[in-house]
């Protein structure tokens, strides 16, 4: 009997470490690219059998609206999985939470030191009013992958190339190899 009752309690505590693991296990948002912890994620959507994960509502409705734009992002490529290197050229990023959009899906704009900023939501516009250098400053730090296109944290690039004077930036390596093997390609893309 005793044997049995430390069975039950050492299974029991496994299972609690396993729930706590994964609560907080980082995922990204597919719509923003946003880091996040699962137990923290305001919003989950099954698709296709995987469990999404969404900074806000707002992202879990634009995930909804075209499931498949955003499926593979935010995953690694790595990983045996595509990430979209289909990104339209009026995209623009919220400074605030990081969504990417295109500026006319932008709900509201401000402008800002001669700049116009695109946002998801006016709570997000809000937000940015009250402290614009809080997120200028961590808006700038974007580079563009030259051959994806995607947008990202230039401290989360996963390699850069200097080429005719310029640092390029990639979002993986696969992407760093194709412009290795025709830089001229990605450069006059522009």
């Amino acid at each position: 009997m005793v044997f049995f009752l430390f069975l039950v309690i050492s299974f029991s505590m496994i299972l609690t470490a396993f729930a706590d693991q994964e609560a907080e296990e980082t995922v990204k948002c597919p719509v923003s690219g946003k880091e996040i912890k699962k137990s923290e994620s305001k919003a989950t959507y099954e698709y296709e059998g995987k469990t999404y994960y969404f900074c806000c509502e707002n992202c879990k409705e634009k995930f909804l609206e075209d499931p498949d734009e955003y499926a593979f992002q935010g995953v690694d490529p790595h990983e045996g999985h595509m990430h979209s290197h289909q990104q339209a050229e009026d995209a623009v990023v919220d400074p605030v939470c990081g969504m990417k959009l295109k500026k006319e899906e932008a709900q509201v704009t401000y402008q800002y030191n001669g700049k116009t900023y695109y946002f998801c939501m006016e709570g997000c516009k809000d937000k940015f009013v009250k402290n614009p250098e809080e997120y200028v400053n961590i808006e700038e730090e974007f580079v563009t992958c030259p051959v994806s296109g995607e947008e990202f944290d230039e401290s989360k690039a996963a390699g850069s190339y200097e080429y005719e004077g310029k640092t390029y930036y990639f979002c993986c390596e696969g992407c760093k190899e194709k412009f290795l093997n025709d830089p001229e390609k990605y450069t006059k893309k522009k």
